[in-house]
């Protein structure tokens, strides 16, 4: 398969650090380079998609609502700031985001 292949946009391997990937085609566990790191990709978007829908529920539960109505709530009350919220309203949306993201590739 070469010393070097490329995944799609996101990462090129090369010398040393192909040869695993490489290795394991030549037993036959996998068609090719492509098909494990997609594999890879996967495995690991599952996880984070886990780690980040755990945080989410914990939001979801602090607050006894979801993001859009905590997100809603915060704005309304500008006037009042509460820096919790604000800080709680910032980290939130950086679960969903990173939710968002990750699930794309599960």
């Amino acid at each position: 398969m070469g010393n070097s292949f490329e995944y799609g946009q996101y990462a090129t391997i090369s010398g040393r650090h192909s040869e695993p990937v490489s290795g394991i085609v030549k037993v036959d566990l996998y068609r090719d380079e492509q098909e494990i790191l997609q594999g890879f990709v996967r495995s690991k978007a599952e996880q984070k998609t886990k780690y980040y829908s755990n945080r989410i529920a914990e939001m979801n539960r602090k607050y006894g609502m979801d993001y859009s109505t905590f997100q809603n709530r915060v704005y309304l009350r500008a006037a009042e700031i509460d820096l919790e919220e604000w800080n709680d309203l910032v980290l939130w949306e950086g679960y969903v985001k990173a939710y968002r993201y990750w699930a794309q590739f599960c």
